[in-house]
């Protein structure tokens, strides 16, 4: 397969005038800044590879892609072509079908990427079609580690208020069945000794060790996630910190708590801050990425940590309609339209699908009652990066590819449309579905991605 970003990747065009091509080029453009937010294991990776790759073919190649899409029509594409974003890394789509190839699914993402996306349509209408014959719809999309996004919220906090929430979420489930080890050593440190290089150390490592833990067992509000995360850009074994039991957390003379107060700044200014300012970037629209089958495959109090960690992102990020003028002339932006995404949806027979989305607004009741407040428009979709099934011999039932790349039949029980309807002991295992031999097709036929970026790009 040729390279998708040399195929895809076109000059900039220059002009004798630069300050009149920048005003042109900027007034020809319909900017949509999207915000792609999801935790870890959501699918970021799998989407950003499969936009990439049904865009080209359906604006190169004519490919019947997206049929719903109408604001992208097939016949008005002039061109498409990718850029880099601003200074960061770009995309690694030719890695992610390498990957595909061999059959294995993309790796997840531990590092931040980014790529502009340009399609130019031919103008149709009036007068506008001699005066600027072209319209360029501009995506910028960035990809990053979901451990980063739950780190947002402690930019709010002082070091004191993080460690009694943090404590207080391990012990409540699912958390404190992971968190035994690590409260078992807290009580047992003396906090009598000097903050060490050493005594810090041990602690952290303890407290490292929990979060991997709880990280492996699907456990999504962990924090800080950059600690989990290799060559993240902060130096955890040098400024790193760990909740501290309130006895003496509240003590503001104890060595501790000065010492990890100072650290936990540290965190605040020289990473999280700088984070958000150049991978959680200004937007005007946002797409949360849910995976339900983590929670499901484990249990309904994960999917009650699924709420709480959605709720307090909701509140992390900048909602408000800034009107026409604001957005277009000053370009000020705050994000006006949320789509709440169950991704891997084909993972259940079409006969479940109205449960999952049922379960999914559930599961968003939280963040939706934070967007009600702000009057800000949003709306829920299932969605496929690539459909990875097929359908099996009663509607109950999935066909698939296993990691041996044998082909498999499972057959579902119905799966609950609340968190309510739930047993407590009850979980449902996530199909453990292997990489299709025809992949590229199956992402070019991945479903409801229409859909979504219909939703999006109406006004």
């Amino acid at each position: 397969m040729r390279n998708l970003l040399d195929s895809v990747l076109k000059p900039v065009r220059r002009a004798s005038d630069a300050g009149s091509a920048q005003f042109a080029e900027w007034f020809m453009q319909s900017r949509h800044r999207f915000t792609i937010t999801g935790l870890s294991r959501s699918g970021k990776s799998m989407l950003f590879t499969s936009l990439m790759t049904i865009l080209k073919y359906r604006s190169e190649q004519q490919y019947q892609c997206l049929p719903l899409l109408r604001y992208l029509p097939m016949d008005l594409v002039e061109n498409m072509w990718v850029e880099p974003l601003g200074d960061l890394p770009e995309f690694p789509v030719e890695e992610h079908m390498a990957a595909l190839e061999k059959g294995e699914w993309p790796p997840a993402t531990e590092s931040v990427a980014g790529f502009q996306l340009t399609v130019r349509l031919r103008q149709t209408h009036g007068v506008k079609k001699y005066l600027l014959p072209f319209t360029d719809i501009v995506f910028e999309f960035i990809d990053y580690p979901g451990e980063w996004l739950t780190d947002l919220p402690m930019l709010d906090k002082t070091f004191t208020q993080w460690s009694d929430s943090a404590w207080a979420q391990q012990m409540n489930e699912p958390q404190n069945q992971f968190a035994k080890d690590w409260h078992a050593a807290v009580s047992e440190f003396d906090f009598e000794q000097p903050p060490t290089p050493d005594a810090i150390n041990l602690l952290v490592t303890q407290y490292r060790e929990y979060l991997l833990a709880a990280k492996a067992q699907g456990i999504s509000m962990l924090q800080p996630g950059s600690f989990l995360i290799p060559g993240s850009g902060f130096d955890w074994q040098e400024y790193g910190f760990t909740p501290l039991p309130s006895r003496i957390s509240s003590d503001l003379s104890s060595p501790w708590t000065q010492r990890f107060s100072h650290h936990f700044e540290v965190f605040q200014k020289r990473w999280l801050a700088d984070l958000k300012q150049s991978t959680f970037r200004e937007t005007d629209k946002q797409i949360i990425l849910v995976d339900l089958f983590e929670g499901l495959n484990h249990s309904k109090s994960h999917l009650y940590q699924l709420r709480e960690t959605l709720s307090n992102l909701a509140q992390t990020f900048l909602y408000g309609d800034p009107g026409w003028v604001q957005r277009h002339l000053l370009r000020q932006q705050k994000i006006a339209k949320v789509a709440f995404v169950a991704t891997k949806s084909d993972l259940i027979p079409a006969a479940q699908k109205d449960n999952l989305l049922a379960l999914l607004k559930d599961v968003t009741r939280g963040a939706t009652a934070q967007l009600d407040k702000d009057e800000i428009q949003f709306e829920h979709f299932l969605v496929s990066a690539i459909q990875a099934t097929d359908a099996g011999s009663n509607e109950q039932a999935l066909r698939y590819v296993n990691k041996d790349g044998r082909y498999m039949e499972a057959t579902f029980e119905p799966l609950p449309d609340s968190l309510k309807a739930m047993p407590g002991e009850e979980h449902y295992p996530a199909l453990p579905a292997g990489v299709p031999r025809d992949h590229l097709a199956r992402i070019l036929n991945g479903n409801g991605l229409d859909r979504l970026f219909q939703y999006l790009l109406e006004d």
